[in-house]
């Protein structure tokens, strides 16, 4: 709590512009632990830049666990959704509050979270969750080849989430089972998670969050931290999670579509 409360005296005493003609327009720089950042905003938000950067210091301890954050991260605070969306490229996304990339996080300011924001909490979970994205791609790649890596989207949302611990956010899984019993083999939400993500976004986090809680509860963290390994050394996804799991991405798709509808193998 005194470092949170010192982030947030700091960030108000020291904001300074750094470019006009439109947000953002100031900067802040920050170290937490080992990790480097860099939070731009505009006039409006000077105190939720205050809460980000607090919400920071704590999210950047919980990513320790995939390799820390390597790279400085800079995150830019959006005024408005709308003006998010313009910056990752997606319109449409009414449910979209962030985006990330390899050193870089898109976030609409969360003052306009609905009509009294985010609690500390809150705010911390998702950043944490955008965070791991940013540590996976740098533990996992480099600046220039991380976005031809073929890391899945389920892999991607599922470690964000378990990390994040957003399982409580999602579907459970016995609401899971019932939709693959509608669905009938027809529909799989991890392996169709691109074309569902837009329109069915709650079924797609959740697939993903329980699965990746599968993939660390039956091989552990050590497994996971391998698949991230063998793409630093230059294997595309899929070749290094069957050297770190001994099955293929598919095998272990099915494998999660048979322990959701079997009840956990019971």
């Amino acid at each position: 709590m005194k470092r949170a409360a010192a982030v947030l005296v700091s960030i108000l005493a020291s904001a300074c512009v750094l470019r006009t003609g439109g947000p953002p327009d100031r900067s802040r720089r920050f170290t937490a632990g080992r990790a480097e950042f860099r939070v731009e905003f505009g006039p409006g938000d000077v105190e939720t830049a205050a809460r980000v950067e607090a919400a920071l210091a704590v999210a950047a301890d919980k990513v320790a666990r995939w390799g820390g954050l390597r790279e400085p991260v800079t995150v830019v605070i959006h005024p408005s959704h709308e003006a998010l969306e313009r910056s990752v490229y997606r319109e449409g996304y009414r449910w979209l509050r962030a985006w990330a990339r390899y050193d870089n996080i898109e976030l609409q300011s969360p003052r306009t979270w609905g009509m009294f924001g985010p609690s500390a909490q809150e705010l911390t979970e998702m950043l944490v969750h955008e965070l791991t994205h940013c540590a996976m791609y740098q533990a996992s790649a480099t600046r220039a080849s991380w976005p031809f890596m073929g890391v899945p989207l389920w892999f991607r949302e599922g470690m964000a989430s378990f990390t994040a611990g957003q399982g409580y956010r999602w579907l459970d899984r016995d609401a899971l089972r019932a939709f693959y019993e509608r669905a009938g083999g027809g529909v799989d939400p991890l392996a169709s998670a691109e074309r569902m993500y837009q329109g069915e976004s709650d079924l797609v986090y959740a697939a993903a969050h329980w699965a990746f809680q599968l993939l660390v509860t039956r091989y552990g963290e050590g497994r996971v931290r391998a698949i991230l390994a063998g793409m630093a050394d230059g294997h595309t996804f899929q070749v290094a999670f069957k050297e770190a799991i001994g099955l293929e991405q598919a095998q272990f798709e099915a494998e999660f579509a048979r322990y959701i509808r079997w009840h956990g193998w019971r």
